[in-house]
Protein backbone atom coordinates (compact mmCIF):
# COMPACT_ATOMS: atom_id res chain seq x y z
CA UNK A 1 0.00 0.00 0.00
CA UNK A 2 3.02 2.27 0.27
CA UNK A 3 2.69 5.47 -1.67
CA UNK A 4 -0.89 4.79 -2.84
CA UNK A 5 -3.51 7.47 -2.31
CA UNK A 6 -7.24 6.75 -2.56
CA UNK A 7 -10.12 8.80 -3.93
CA UNK A 8 -12.63 10.52 -1.70
CA UNK A 9 -15.98 8.72 -1.82
CA UNK A 10 -18.47 11.51 -1.27
CA UNK A 11 -21.70 9.69 -1.94
CA UNK A 12 -22.28 6.03 -1.25
CA UNK A 13 -25.32 3.86 -1.91
CA UNK A 14 -27.70 5.06 -4.63
CA UNK A 15 -25.60 7.98 -5.83
CA UNK A 16 -22.51 5.81 -6.09
CA UNK A 17 -24.38 3.04 -7.85
CA UNK A 18 -25.42 5.53 -10.49
CA UNK A 19 -21.75 6.01 -11.29
CA UNK A 20 -21.41 9.65 -10.24
CA UNK A 21 -17.87 10.90 -10.41
CA UNK A 22 -16.40 11.56 -6.95
CA UNK A 23 -14.08 14.50 -6.66
CA UNK A 24 -10.47 13.63 -6.07
CA UNK A 25 -8.44 15.06 -3.23
CA UNK A 26 -4.70 15.48 -3.20
CA UNK A 27 -2.91 13.02 -0.98
CA UNK A 28 0.58 12.50 0.31
CA UNK A 29 2.55 9.38 -0.42
CA UNK A 30 4.90 7.87 2.14
CA UNK A 31 7.79 9.46 0.31
CA UNK A 32 6.17 12.83 0.88
CA UNK A 33 5.51 13.51 -2.77
CA UNK A 34 2.15 14.98 -3.64
CA UNK A 35 -0.05 13.08 -6.10
CA UNK A 36 -3.60 13.25 -7.39
CA UNK A 37 -5.96 10.82 -5.71
CA UNK A 38 -8.87 11.34 -8.09
CA UNK A 39 -11.00 8.41 -9.08
CA UNK A 40 -14.48 7.28 -10.02
CA UNK A 41 -16.95 4.73 -8.76
CA UNK A 42 -17.09 1.77 -11.12
CA UNK A 43 -19.81 -0.27 -9.46
CA UNK A 44 -21.83 -0.87 -6.33
CA UNK A 45 -23.14 -4.18 -5.10
CA UNK A 46 -24.37 -4.91 -1.60
CA UNK A 47 -21.90 -3.50 0.87
CA UNK A 48 -19.09 -3.23 -1.66
CA UNK A 49 -18.03 -0.39 -3.86
CA UNK A 50 -15.45 -0.73 -6.59
CA UNK A 51 -13.38 2.35 -7.26
CA UNK A 52 -10.94 3.25 -10.01
CA UNK A 53 -7.97 5.11 -8.56
CA UNK A 54 -5.75 7.41 -10.54
CA UNK A 55 -2.78 6.02 -8.63
CA UNK A 56 -3.50 2.48 -9.79
CA UNK A 57 -5.72 0.40 -12.04
CA UNK A 58 -8.49 0.07 -9.51
CA UNK A 59 -9.46 -0.66 -5.94
CA UNK A 60 -12.41 -1.94 -3.97
CA UNK A 61 -14.04 -0.16 -1.06
CA UNK A 62 -16.09 -2.36 1.24
CA UNK A 63 -18.27 -1.04 4.06
CA UNK A 64 -17.95 -3.34 7.04
CA UNK A 65 -17.96 -2.87 10.80
CA UNK A 66 -18.65 0.84 10.40
CA UNK A 67 -15.38 1.59 8.63
CA UNK A 68 -14.06 1.85 5.12
CA UNK A 69 -11.86 -0.99 3.89
CA UNK A 70 -9.63 -0.45 0.90
CA UNK A 71 -7.86 -2.78 -1.47
CA UNK A 72 -5.51 -1.75 -4.20
CA UNK A 73 -4.86 -4.28 -7.01
CA UNK A 74 -2.52 -7.06 -5.89
CA UNK A 75 -1.75 -5.30 -2.59
CA UNK A 76 -4.30 -6.83 -0.20
CA UNK A 77 -6.82 -5.25 2.15
CA UNK A 78 -6.31 -2.41 4.67
CA UNK A 79 -8.69 -0.65 7.02
CA UNK A 80 -9.32 3.04 6.32
CA UNK A 81 -10.20 5.53 9.03
CA UNK A 82 -13.39 7.55 8.99
CA UNK A 83 -17.04 6.78 8.99
CA UNK A 84 -18.94 4.89 6.36
CA UNK A 85 -19.63 8.19 4.61
CA UNK A 86 -16.20 8.23 3.00
CA UNK A 87 -12.47 8.71 3.26
CA UNK A 88 -11.18 12.02 4.55
CA UNK A 89 -9.25 14.09 2.04
CA UNK A 90 -5.50 13.78 2.30
CA UNK A 91 -5.64 10.38 4.05
CA UNK A 92 -2.27 8.75 3.47
CA UNK A 93 -1.41 5.07 3.38
CA UNK A 94 0.36 5.36 6.75
CA UNK A 95 -2.95 5.57 8.60
CA UNK A 96 -4.44 2.40 7.09
CA UNK A 97 -4.71 -0.46 9.54
CA UNK A 98 -4.73 -4.23 9.15
CA UNK A 99 -7.89 -6.30 8.63
CA UNK A 100 -8.96 -9.31 10.70
CA UNK A 101 -9.32 -12.73 8.99
CA UNK A 102 -13.11 -12.65 9.53
CA UNK A 103 -13.39 -9.23 7.91
CA UNK A 104 -11.17 -10.30 5.04
CA UNK A 105 -13.42 -13.34 4.37
CA UNK A 106 -16.45 -11.04 4.21
CA UNK A 107 -14.63 -8.64 1.92
CA UNK A 108 -13.54 -11.42 -0.45
CA UNK A 109 -17.17 -12.51 -0.79
CA UNK A 110 -18.09 -8.95 -1.77
CA UNK A 111 -15.13 -8.81 -4.14
CA UNK A 112 -16.28 -11.98 -5.88
CA UNK A 113 -19.78 -10.55 -6.31
CA UNK A 114 -18.39 -7.38 -7.89
CA UNK A 115 -16.11 -9.18 -10.32
CA UNK A 116 -18.67 -11.87 -11.23
CA UNK A 117 -20.25 -9.81 -14.02
CA UNK A 118 -17.01 -8.73 -15.67
CA UNK A 119 -15.16 -10.33 -18.55
CA UNK A 120 -11.90 -11.88 -17.37
CA UNK A 121 -9.19 -11.63 -19.99
CA UNK A 122 -5.81 -13.16 -20.71
CA UNK A 123 -3.28 -12.51 -23.45
CA UNK A 124 0.20 -13.71 -24.27
CA UNK A 125 0.67 -10.82 -26.72
CA UNK A 126 1.69 -7.77 -24.71
CA UNK A 127 0.56 -4.99 -27.07
CA UNK A 128 -0.84 -1.72 -25.77
CA UNK A 129 -3.57 -1.57 -28.47
CA UNK A 130 -4.93 -4.81 -27.00
CA UNK A 131 -4.53 -4.12 -23.29
CA UNK A 132 -5.89 -0.55 -23.52
CA UNK A 133 -9.03 -1.90 -25.20
CA UNK A 134 -9.54 -4.53 -22.50
CA UNK A 135 -9.02 -2.04 -19.68
CA UNK A 136 -11.29 0.63 -21.14
CA UNK A 137 -14.11 -1.92 -21.01
CA UNK A 138 -13.46 -2.49 -17.31
CA UNK A 139 -12.50 -6.12 -17.99
CA UNK A 140 -10.43 -7.91 -15.35
CA UNK A 141 -7.01 -9.37 -16.11
CA UNK A 142 -6.39 -12.91 -14.84
CA UNK A 143 -3.76 -15.56 -15.51
CA UNK A 144 -4.21 -18.43 -17.93
CA UNK A 145 -4.48 -20.82 -14.97
CA UNK A 146 -7.50 -18.97 -13.58
CA UNK A 147 -11.05 -18.91 -14.94
CA UNK A 148 -11.06 -16.65 -18.00
CA UNK A 149 -13.67 -15.58 -20.56
CA UNK A 150 -11.55 -14.04 -23.31
CA UNK A 151 -8.07 -15.11 -24.41
CA UNK A 152 -6.27 -13.20 -27.18
CA UNK A 153 -3.53 -15.67 -27.93
CA UNK A 154 -0.67 -16.34 -30.29
CA UNK A 155 -0.90 -19.06 -32.93
CA UNK A 156 1.54 -21.19 -30.87
CA UNK A 157 -0.79 -21.07 -27.86
CA UNK A 158 -3.92 -21.91 -29.83
CA UNK A 159 -2.15 -25.02 -31.09
CA UNK A 160 -1.60 -26.12 -27.47
CA UNK A 161 -5.13 -25.25 -26.33
CA UNK A 162 -6.77 -27.39 -29.01
CA UNK A 163 -4.21 -30.20 -29.04
CA UNK A 164 -5.49 -33.69 -28.22
CA UNK A 165 -2.79 -34.08 -25.56
CA UNK A 166 -3.95 -30.98 -23.68
CA UNK A 167 -7.45 -32.39 -23.25
CA UNK A 168 -8.71 -28.85 -22.67
CA UNK A 169 -12.41 -28.21 -23.06
CA UNK A 170 -13.69 -24.66 -23.44
CA UNK A 171 -16.93 -23.70 -21.70
CA UNK A 172 -19.75 -21.65 -23.25
CA UNK A 173 -18.49 -18.42 -21.65
CA UNK A 174 -14.99 -18.67 -23.16
CA UNK A 175 -13.86 -17.40 -26.57
CA UNK A 176 -10.50 -17.20 -28.33
CA UNK A 177 -9.20 -15.24 -31.32
CA UNK A 178 -8.16 -18.12 -33.62
CA UNK A 179 -9.87 -21.10 -35.20
CA UNK A 180 -8.12 -24.37 -34.25
CA UNK A 181 -6.82 -25.10 -37.78
CA UNK A 182 -6.54 -21.53 -39.07
CA UNK A 183 -3.37 -22.68 -40.85
CA UNK A 184 -5.55 -24.15 -43.64
CA UNK A 185 -5.80 -20.52 -44.78
CA UNK A 186 -2.74 -18.89 -43.23
CA UNK A 187 0.00 -21.35 -44.21
CA UNK A 188 1.13 -20.43 -47.71
CA UNK A 189 1.21 -24.02 -49.01
CA UNK A 190 -2.14 -25.05 -47.49
CA UNK A 191 -3.89 -21.92 -48.73
CA UNK A 192 -2.86 -22.70 -52.31
CA UNK A 193 -3.71 -26.39 -51.89
CA UNK A 194 -7.23 -25.56 -50.63
CA UNK A 195 -7.88 -23.04 -53.40
CA UNK A 196 -6.78 -25.59 -56.03
CA UNK A 197 -9.09 -28.20 -54.48
CA UNK A 198 -11.96 -25.68 -54.40
CA UNK A 199 -11.50 -24.95 -58.12
CA UNK A 200 -11.54 -28.65 -59.00
CA UNK A 201 -14.66 -29.29 -56.94
CA UNK A 202 -16.51 -26.42 -58.65
CA UNK A 203 -15.32 -27.72 -62.02
CA UNK A 204 -16.60 -31.20 -61.20
CA UNK A 205 -19.97 -29.74 -60.20
CA UNK A 206 -20.15 -27.90 -63.52
CA UNK A 207 -20.25 -24.55 -61.73
CA UNK A 208 -19.99 -21.50 -64.02
CA UNK A 209 -17.49 -20.09 -61.51
CA UNK A 210 -14.96 -22.66 -62.74
CA UNK A 211 -15.30 -21.53 -66.37
CA UNK A 212 -12.02 -21.27 -68.31
CA UNK A 213 -10.89 -19.27 -71.33
CA UNK A 214 -9.44 -20.67 -74.56
CA UNK A 215 -5.98 -20.88 -72.92
CA UNK A 216 -7.26 -22.96 -70.03
CA UNK A 217 -7.15 -20.13 -67.47
CA UNK A 218 -9.94 -19.67 -64.98
CA UNK A 219 -12.07 -16.64 -65.78
CA UNK A 220 -13.18 -15.98 -62.20
CA UNK A 221 -10.85 -18.00 -59.98
CA UNK A 222 -7.46 -16.98 -61.34
CA UNK A 223 -6.44 -14.84 -58.37
CA UNK A 224 -3.40 -16.71 -56.98
CA UNK A 225 -0.07 -16.68 -58.90
CA UNK A 226 1.02 -20.07 -60.31
CA UNK A 227 2.46 -21.82 -57.25
CA UNK A 228 4.21 -25.10 -56.42
CA UNK A 229 5.30 -26.74 -53.19
CA UNK A 230 8.96 -27.58 -52.78
CA UNK A 231 10.38 -30.11 -52.50
CA UNK A 232 7.20 -32.10 -53.29
CA UNK A 233 6.35 -30.44 -56.63
CA UNK A 234 9.90 -29.88 -57.88
CA UNK A 235 9.46 -31.83 -61.13
CA UNK A 236 6.19 -30.05 -61.92
CA UNK A 237 7.86 -26.72 -61.25
CA UNK A 238 10.79 -27.51 -63.59
CA UNK A 239 8.32 -28.40 -66.33
CA UNK A 240 6.52 -25.07 -65.89
CA UNK A 241 9.77 -23.11 -65.61
CA UNK A 242 11.02 -24.42 -68.95
CA UNK A 243 7.87 -23.12 -70.69
CA UNK A 244 9.06 -19.54 -70.01
CA UNK A 245 12.71 -19.65 -68.90
CA UNK A 246 12.98 -15.86 -68.71
CA UNK A 247 10.39 -15.58 -65.91
CA UNK A 248 11.18 -14.69 -62.31
CA UNK A 249 9.97 -16.77 -59.36
CA UNK A 250 9.77 -15.99 -55.66
CA UNK A 251 10.52 -18.57 -52.96
CA UNK A 252 8.99 -18.35 -49.48
CA UNK A 253 9.21 -20.66 -46.46
CA UNK A 254 5.70 -21.93 -45.63
CA UNK A 255 5.73 -21.26 -41.92
CA UNK A 256 7.47 -17.89 -41.63
CA UNK A 257 6.35 -14.26 -41.73
CA UNK A 258 7.67 -10.68 -41.99
CA UNK A 259 9.64 -11.45 -45.15
CA UNK A 260 11.97 -13.95 -43.47
CA UNK A 261 13.67 -16.47 -45.75
CA UNK A 262 12.27 -15.02 -48.99
CA UNK A 263 14.35 -14.74 -52.15
CA UNK A 264 13.90 -14.39 -55.93
CA UNK A 265 15.29 -16.68 -58.63
CA UNK A 266 15.35 -16.67 -62.44
CA UNK A 267 17.57 -19.72 -63.07
CA UNK A 268 17.16 -23.39 -62.14
CA UNK A 269 20.79 -23.43 -61.03
CA UNK A 270 19.87 -21.02 -58.22
CA UNK A 271 17.41 -23.54 -56.82
CA UNK A 272 19.94 -26.33 -57.05
CA UNK A 273 22.45 -24.19 -55.20
CA UNK A 274 19.85 -23.41 -52.54
CA UNK A 275 19.13 -27.13 -52.24
CA UNK A 276 22.83 -27.91 -51.74
CA UNK A 277 23.19 -25.09 -49.20
CA UNK A 278 20.19 -26.51 -47.36
CA UNK A 279 22.00 -29.88 -47.15
CA UNK A 280 19.31 -31.72 -49.06
CA UNK A 281 20.54 -34.24 -51.61
CA UNK A 282 17.26 -34.50 -53.52
CA UNK A 283 14.09 -32.49 -53.96
CA UNK A 284 12.15 -35.70 -54.12
CA UNK A 285 12.98 -36.54 -50.53
CA UNK A 286 11.20 -34.37 -47.97
CA UNK A 287 12.99 -35.66 -44.88
CA UNK A 288 14.38 -32.89 -42.65
CA UNK A 289 13.53 -30.33 -45.30
CA UNK A 290 11.64 -27.13 -44.57
CA UNK A 291 8.70 -26.75 -46.93
CA UNK A 292 8.76 -23.82 -49.35
CA UNK A 293 6.34 -22.45 -51.89
CA UNK A 294 7.63 -21.09 -55.17
CA UNK A 295 5.33 -18.71 -57.05
CA UNK A 296 5.50 -16.89 -60.34
CA UNK A 297 6.65 -13.39 -59.40
CA UNK A 298 4.29 -10.54 -60.32
CA UNK A 299 6.91 -8.57 -62.26
CA UNK A 300 4.50 -5.93 -63.55
CA UNK A 301 3.16 -4.47 -60.28
CA UNK A 302 1.18 -1.24 -60.26
CA UNK A 303 3.64 1.49 -59.26
CA UNK A 304 2.94 4.77 -57.51
CA UNK A 305 5.82 7.22 -57.49
CA UNK A 306 7.85 4.48 -59.17
CA UNK A 307 7.56 2.24 -56.11
CA UNK A 308 5.99 -1.15 -55.60
CA UNK A 309 3.35 -1.55 -52.90
CA UNK A 310 0.85 -4.06 -51.57
CA UNK A 311 -2.41 -3.81 -49.63
CA UNK A 312 -2.92 -4.99 -46.06
CA UNK A 313 -6.64 -5.55 -45.53
CA UNK A 314 -8.28 -6.80 -42.34
CA UNK A 315 -11.05 -9.38 -42.53
CA UNK A 316 -12.99 -10.66 -39.52
CA UNK A 317 -14.62 -14.10 -39.65
CA UNK A 318 -17.13 -14.84 -36.90
CA UNK A 319 -18.22 -18.23 -38.26
CA UNK A 320 -17.34 -20.46 -41.25
CA UNK A 321 -20.54 -22.53 -41.35
CA UNK A 322 -22.53 -20.53 -42.20
CA UNK A 323 -19.79 -18.23 -43.51
CA UNK A 324 -20.05 -14.71 -42.10
CA UNK A 325 -17.20 -12.25 -42.66
CA UNK A 326 -16.57 -8.52 -42.36
CA UNK A 327 -14.19 -6.19 -44.20
CA UNK A 328 -12.43 -3.44 -42.26
CA UNK A 329 -12.64 -0.18 -44.21
CA UNK A 330 -9.37 1.27 -42.88
CA UNK A 331 -6.74 -0.91 -44.52
CA UNK A 332 -3.48 0.52 -45.84
CA UNK A 333 -0.82 0.25 -48.55
CA UNK A 334 2.81 -0.62 -47.71
CA UNK A 335 5.42 0.89 -50.02
CA UNK A 336 8.96 -0.14 -50.82
CA UNK A 337 11.62 2.47 -50.06
CA UNK A 338 13.55 1.93 -53.32
CA UNK A 339 12.07 2.48 -56.79
CA UNK A 340 11.06 -0.68 -58.60
CA UNK A 341 13.01 -2.21 -61.46
CA UNK A 342 12.49 -5.64 -63.05
CA UNK A 343 16.24 -5.75 -63.78
CA UNK A 344 17.81 -9.09 -62.86
CA UNK A 345 20.70 -7.18 -61.29
CA UNK A 346 18.36 -6.09 -58.47
CA UNK A 347 16.82 -9.50 -57.71
CA UNK A 348 18.67 -9.62 -54.38
CA UNK A 349 17.60 -6.14 -53.30
CA UNK A 350 14.69 -6.76 -50.95
CA UNK A 351 14.09 -3.00 -50.53
CA UNK A 352 12.91 -3.09 -54.18
CA UNK A 353 10.74 -6.21 -54.04
CA UNK A 354 9.37 -6.86 -50.53
CA UNK A 355 6.91 -4.47 -48.93
CA UNK A 356 7.10 -5.92 -45.38
CA UNK A 357 7.64 -3.14 -42.83
CA UNK A 358 9.94 -5.50 -40.89
CA UNK A 359 12.31 -5.26 -43.90
CA UNK A 360 11.68 -1.74 -45.19
CA UNK A 361 12.26 -0.06 -41.79
CA UNK A 362 15.95 -0.93 -42.11
CA UNK A 363 16.28 0.94 -45.43
CA UNK A 364 18.12 4.25 -45.67
CA UNK A 365 15.09 6.00 -47.17
CA UNK A 366 12.55 4.70 -44.65
CA UNK A 367 10.32 7.51 -43.37
CA UNK A 368 9.54 7.15 -39.66
CA UNK A 369 6.73 9.71 -39.80
CA UNK A 370 4.42 8.00 -42.30
CA UNK A 371 6.17 4.61 -42.20
CA UNK A 372 5.87 4.15 -45.96
CA UNK A 373 2.13 3.64 -45.55
CA UNK A 374 -0.88 5.07 -47.34
CA UNK A 375 -4.53 4.56 -46.46
CA UNK A 376 -6.73 2.50 -48.77
CA UNK A 377 -9.04 5.51 -49.07
CA UNK A 378 -6.11 7.56 -50.43
CA UNK A 379 -5.31 4.78 -52.90
CA UNK A 380 -8.92 4.75 -54.02
CA UNK A 381 -8.95 8.53 -54.57
CA UNK A 382 -5.67 8.29 -56.50
CA UNK A 383 -6.98 5.53 -58.77
CA UNK A 384 -10.31 7.29 -59.34
CA UNK A 385 -8.46 10.42 -60.46
CA UNK A 386 -5.95 8.58 -62.68
CA UNK A 387 -7.93 5.57 -63.95
CA UNK A 388 -11.58 6.53 -63.43
CA UNK A 389 -14.28 5.67 -60.87
CA UNK A 390 -15.77 2.73 -62.75
CA UNK A 391 -12.44 0.93 -63.17
CA UNK A 392 -11.56 1.59 -59.52
CA UNK A 393 -14.90 0.25 -58.26
CA UNK A 394 -14.41 -2.89 -60.38
CA UNK A 395 -10.94 -3.38 -58.85
CA UNK A 396 -12.24 -3.21 -55.28
CA UNK A 397 -15.15 -5.49 -56.15
CA UNK A 398 -12.62 -8.01 -57.45
CA UNK A 399 -10.58 -7.72 -54.23
CA UNK A 400 -13.70 -8.45 -52.19
CA UNK A 401 -14.50 -11.35 -54.51
CA UNK A 402 -11.02 -12.84 -53.98
CA UNK A 403 -11.37 -12.67 -50.20
CA UNK A 404 -14.81 -14.30 -50.15
CA UNK A 405 -13.71 -17.10 -52.51
CA UNK A 406 -10.57 -17.80 -50.45
CA UNK A 407 -12.75 -18.16 -47.32
CA UNK A 408 -15.22 -20.38 -49.17
CA UNK A 409 -12.29 -22.53 -50.28
CA UNK A 410 -11.23 -23.31 -46.70
CA UNK A 411 -14.69 -23.32 -45.05
CA UNK A 412 -15.31 -27.09 -45.61
CA UNK A 413 -12.03 -28.06 -43.91
CA UNK A 414 -12.04 -25.42 -41.19
CA UNK A 415 -12.88 -26.55 -37.66
CA UNK A 416 -15.78 -24.17 -37.09
CA UNK A 417 -15.48 -24.14 -33.30
CA UNK A 418 -18.19 -21.99 -31.70
CA UNK A 419 -15.66 -20.51 -29.26
CA UNK A 420 -13.62 -18.93 -32.04
CA UNK A 421 -13.42 -15.85 -34.23
CA UNK A 422 -10.46 -14.59 -36.26
CA UNK A 423 -9.15 -11.33 -37.66
CA UNK A 424 -6.98 -12.05 -40.72
CA UNK A 425 -4.47 -9.81 -42.44
CA UNK A 426 -4.89 -10.21 -46.23
CA UNK A 427 -1.97 -9.21 -48.47
CA UNK A 428 -3.01 -8.21 -52.00
CA UNK A 429 -0.84 -7.00 -54.89
CA UNK A 430 -2.32 -5.09 -57.84
CA UNK A 431 -0.61 -5.39 -61.22
CA UNK A 432 -0.34 -2.63 -63.84
CA UNK A 433 -3.51 -3.93 -65.54
CA UNK A 434 -5.38 -3.36 -62.25
CA UNK A 435 -5.76 -7.09 -61.65
CA UNK A 436 -5.55 -7.98 -57.92
CA UNK A 437 -3.59 -11.03 -56.74
CA UNK A 438 -3.88 -12.79 -53.39
CA UNK A 439 -0.37 -13.22 -52.02
CA UNK A 440 -0.98 -14.58 -48.52
CA UNK A 441 -3.19 -14.42 -45.43
CA UNK A 442 -1.82 -13.75 -41.94
CA UNK A 443 -3.33 -15.31 -38.81
CA UNK A 444 -1.69 -12.77 -36.49
CA UNK A 445 -1.39 -9.48 -38.39
CA UNK A 446 1.08 -7.21 -36.65
CA UNK A 447 -0.26 -5.08 -33.79
CA UNK A 448 3.01 -3.20 -33.48
CA UNK A 449 2.60 0.50 -34.26
CA UNK A 450 5.23 2.00 -36.55
CA UNK A 451 3.63 5.49 -36.58
CA UNK A 452 1.06 7.51 -34.60
CA UNK A 453 -1.58 6.93 -37.31
CA UNK A 454 -0.74 3.23 -37.27
CA UNK A 455 -1.41 3.07 -33.54
CA UNK A 456 -4.78 4.80 -33.91
CA UNK A 457 -5.79 2.48 -36.76
CA UNK A 458 -4.85 -0.69 -34.85
CA UNK A 459 -6.46 0.50 -31.63
CA UNK A 460 -9.71 1.13 -33.52
CA UNK A 461 -9.37 -2.20 -35.33
CA UNK A 462 -9.21 -4.08 -32.02
CA UNK A 463 -12.02 -1.96 -30.57
CA UNK A 464 -14.36 -2.72 -33.49
CA UNK A 465 -13.33 -6.40 -33.50
CA UNK A 466 -14.18 -6.75 -29.80
CA UNK A 467 -17.53 -5.01 -30.31
CA UNK A 468 -18.50 -7.75 -32.78
CA UNK A 469 -16.87 -10.72 -31.04
CA UNK A 470 -17.96 -9.77 -27.50
CA UNK A 471 -21.33 -7.98 -27.79
CA UNK A 472 -21.76 -5.13 -25.30
CA UNK A 473 -18.48 -6.11 -23.64
CA UNK A 474 -20.39 -8.68 -21.57
CA UNK A 475 -19.41 -12.22 -20.64
CA UNK A 476 -19.47 -14.23 -23.90
CA UNK A 477 -22.14 -16.78 -24.71
CA UNK A 478 -21.13 -19.16 -27.49
CA UNK A 479 -24.75 -20.05 -28.17
CA UNK A 480 -25.65 -16.68 -29.67
CA UNK A 481 -26.12 -16.49 -33.44
CA UNK A 482 -23.11 -14.20 -34.06
CA UNK A 483 -25.20 -11.67 -35.98
CA UNK A 484 -24.50 -8.29 -34.36
CA UNK A 485 -26.65 -5.26 -35.24
CA UNK A 486 -25.24 -2.79 -37.77
CA UNK A 487 -24.80 -0.12 -35.09
CA UNK A 488 -21.89 -1.99 -33.46
CA UNK A 489 -19.90 -2.71 -36.64
CA UNK A 490 -17.89 0.52 -36.44
CA UNK A 491 -15.48 0.55 -39.39
CA UNK A 492 -16.36 -3.00 -40.37
CA UNK A 493 -18.89 -3.71 -43.09
CA UNK A 494 -20.49 -7.03 -43.85
CA UNK A 495 -18.59 -8.67 -46.71
CA UNK A 496 -20.50 -11.93 -47.00
CA UNK A 497 -23.28 -13.56 -45.00
CA UNK A 498 -24.09 -17.04 -46.29
CA UNK A 499 -27.48 -17.16 -44.59
CA UNK A 500 -28.53 -13.83 -46.08
CA UNK A 501 -27.15 -14.80 -49.48
CA UNK A 502 -29.19 -18.00 -49.54
CA UNK A 503 -32.25 -16.19 -48.25
CA UNK A 504 -31.97 -13.58 -51.01
CA UNK A 505 -31.51 -16.27 -53.63
CA UNK A 506 -28.06 -14.89 -54.46
CA UNK A 507 -26.51 -18.33 -54.69
CA UNK A 508 -29.14 -19.39 -57.22
CA UNK A 509 -28.44 -16.27 -59.22
CA UNK A 510 -24.73 -17.00 -59.03
CA UNK A 511 -25.26 -20.29 -60.87
CA UNK A 512 -26.92 -18.48 -63.74
CA UNK A 513 -24.82 -18.12 -66.88
CA UNK A 514 -26.59 -15.04 -68.13
CA UNK A 515 -24.66 -11.90 -68.99
CA UNK A 516 -22.39 -10.40 -66.36
CA UNK A 517 -24.00 -12.08 -63.37
CA UNK A 518 -20.89 -13.99 -62.38
CA UNK A 519 -18.04 -13.26 -60.06
CA UNK A 520 -16.50 -9.86 -59.53
CA UNK A 521 -17.80 -8.67 -62.88
CA UNK A 522 -21.27 -8.48 -61.38
CA UNK A 523 -21.81 -4.83 -60.70
CA UNK A 524 -24.91 -3.05 -59.49
CA UNK A 525 -28.05 -3.58 -61.48
CA UNK A 526 -31.23 -1.59 -61.27
CA UNK A 527 -34.57 -3.15 -60.47
CA UNK A 528 -37.38 -0.59 -60.33
CA UNK A 529 -34.84 2.03 -59.29
CA UNK A 530 -33.51 -0.11 -56.40
CA UNK A 531 -29.82 -1.00 -56.18
CA UNK A 532 -29.22 -4.75 -56.10
CA UNK A 533 -26.12 -6.11 -54.37
CA UNK A 534 -23.45 -7.84 -56.39
CA UNK A 535 -24.43 -11.46 -56.75
CA UNK A 536 -21.68 -12.93 -54.58
CA UNK A 537 -22.61 -10.91 -51.49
Amino acid sequence: MDGLAFPRIQALGIAAARGKEPKGAPGKSDSGSSRSAGGRVLGCQGAALEVECSAGRGGVVCLAAGCVLLRAPERGWRRGGGAARGIPAGRSSESLGAVSPQEEATIKQSDIRIMAGKVKWVTDIEKSVLINNFEKRGWVQVTENEDWNFYWMSVQTIRNVFSVEAGYRLSDDQIVNHFPNHYELTRKDLMVKNIKRYRKELEKEGSPLAEKDENGKYLYLDFVPVTYMLPADYNLFVEEFRKSPSSTWIMKPCGKAQGKGIFLINKLSQIKKWSRDSKTSSFVSQSNKEAYVISLYINNPLLIGGRKFDLRLYVLVSTYRPLRCYMYKLGFCRFCTVKYTPSTSELDNMFVHLTNVAIQKHGEDYNHIHGGKWTVSNLRLYLESTRGKEVTSKLFDEIHWIIVQSLKAVAPVMNNDKHCFECYGYDIIIDDKLKPWLIEVNASPSLTSSTANDRILKYNLINDTLNIAVPNGEIPDCKWNKSPPKEVLGNYEILYDEELAQGDGADRELRSRQGQSLGPRAGRSRDSGRAVLTTWK
